[in-house]
């Protein structure tokens, strides 16, 4: 988990928006290298948080080996990126007090960098922004971000009254930063159809 010295930042796995399905199934539970992509998550995302949730709605038990707390949508029918953070917020407004940030992670790739939680807060402090989030090789990726716990409310009110659902458009009025990131061979932050290759490739090998 995170170190004592920097502020306490909840993560927030998002297992309820678009981008984590593939033809109505979730990417997160497919396996990779015999184990489901949303463990390879949890281990590159739990150390650099204070804690993790995940975001997830429906049937709990089908994480039933996720030792991590399992919280759905705060706000019914407004899936997606905003929808899950927002449920962060107000869940760190109950559970952690002392809680500045949430970081969000799409639980559509198990390749995020093991520094992206500390570039982002590096980011927020050097530009002094309000929040921040990731993009890679020229692609924005707000889904993986960093926000204020303070603006919980604000972001309730945006989707209810204001029916925002884009996160671009809900971080408009703030000053918000996008985070540059580099990925070589491939963009780290991407649903990567690259991944279902290899799942595709290793799914066939166990039934030969």
């Amino acid at each position: 988990m995170q170190t004592q010295s920097q502020p306490q930042v909840l993560g927030v796995l998002l297992a309820n928006t678009s981008i984590c399905r593939v033809a109505h199934t979730e990417r997160c539970l497919k396996k990779l290298m015999g184990k489901p992509i949303l463990n390879h998550i949890i281990e590159h995302a739990s150390p650099q948080v204070s804690n993790l949730i995940l975001n997830a709605n429906g049937d709990p038990t089908r994480f039933h080996d996720i030792d991590y707390p399992i919280v759905p949508d705060a706000i019914n029918d407004h899936p997606g990126v905003l929808s899950g953070i927002l449920t962060a917020m107000e869940w760190a407004h109950e559970h952690m007090p002392e809680c500045e940030w949430i970081a969000s992670f799409a639980t559509s790739s198990p390749l995020i960098p093991e520094t992206m939680v500390k570039e982002l807060l590096t980011a927020v402090q050097a530009h002094g922004a309000d929040m921040a989030y990731v993009s890679c090789n020229g692609k924005e990726h707000p889904e993986f971000g960093l926000w204020p716990v303070e603006l919980a409310e604000d972001l309730r009110y945006a989707l209810e009254e204001d029916d925002i659902t884009r996160v671009e458009k809900w971080c408009a009025p703030y000053n918000s930063f996008v985070c540059p990131f580099t990925g070589s061979p491939t963009d780290p932050f991407s649903k990567a159809n690259l991944i279902d290759g290899i799942i595709h490739n290793e799914t066939h090998s166990e039934l030969h």
